[in-house]
């Protein structure tokens, strides 16, 4: 199983456009406009788990140095064919990656069962965000407010941005926001609050890719070039290998904010957690 773990905020993603209606209002008011399929907003998502793509066997899938090291170890070209019918391949099947193949001595009718077994190239991560909000626990004093009130979540995905946001006052607000108190100091007991969502959304590209995540005042970040200086430097960084295909494309993130002891309505990001998961 490969992870990919990072530290920071949550996200916000550019993918098909589900505005919120502060958004929609500035646009009908003559502020700049958002483009057209560039902006998930993650407080429109629903909590809970999504289907999963691929229902694993017994056995994991054939990699492209699996079918190497097959035969470079002289087996048959219908045996390889054969464990690649039943396990399938989880590797790069594109005409550049075959060609490499037939480079390596591979027979075309091994890299013919390749081409017709191989999994789906990933084109979409399942992503999970979870909102930890841990502000102080006395009656009417957590806040449903938040001064820097958007998080972001920015992905490279080729020859854009893959922006993900959320507006930390609807999270506050969110109905299925879960309770608990946090008693750890028994003279400061906390209340944490949380907020799950969950969507499908795209990723196309494959590679190394380093995320930014931050907070900031604007709902009209659009692309990494549109990040306040500020922003960008208080901006936390995590870097993770998409594969071409792969048995799972889920990642998590969870972010923590704290409430300010003296100023209710400013969250502090505290820290946060992602994760993705492959095999």
């Amino acid at each position: 199983m490969q992870r990919a773990y990072g530290v920071g905020v949550v996200l916000v993603l550019l993918g098909v456009a589900s505005v919120s209606a502060q958004l929609a209002e500035m646009g009908a008011t003559g502020g700049r406009a958002m483009p057209a399929g560039a902006v998930f907003n993650i407080v429109d998502w629903e909590g809970g788990a999504l289907p999963p793509l691929y229902e694993r066997s017994d056995q994991l899938p054939l990699t492209l140095d699996d079918v190497v090291q097959l035969h470079k170890a002289d087996f048959s070209d219908a045996a390889v064919a054969k464990m690649l019918e039943e396990r399938r391949c989880s590797c790069d099947a594109s005409v550049a990656s075959l060609v490499k193949l037939k480079g390596e001595g591979i027979s075309e009718v091994v890299i013919q069962a390749m081409s017709l077994h191989a999994l789906a190239p990933n084109r979409s991560i399942d992503l999970a965000i979870h909102l930890d909000f841990e502000g102080l626990a006395g009656a009417g004093s957590v806040s449903n407010q938040a001064r820097k009130g958007y998080l972001y979540l920015i992905i490279p995905d080729g020859d854009r941005d893959r922006v993900f946001f959320g507006s930390l006052q609807q999270a506050l607000g969110r109905t299925a926001t879960h309770t608990q108190v946090d008693n750890t100091d028994l003279l400061l007991p906390r209340q944490v609050r949380r907020a799950s969502f969950v969507s499908r959304v795209p990723l196309k590209t494959h590679g190394n890719k380093r995320a930014l995540v931050f907070t900031s005042t604007r709902p009209d970040i659009y692309t990494v070039a549109d990040i306040p200086e500020a922003d960008l430097k208080a901006a936390q960084g995590f870097t993770f290998d998409y594969p071409a295909s792969s048995l799972e494309s889920r990642c998590s993130l969870q972010a923590l904010h704290r409430q300010d002891a003296m100023l209710p309505d400013l969250w502090h990001l505290e820290r946060s957690h992602f994760e993705c998961e492959w095999d």
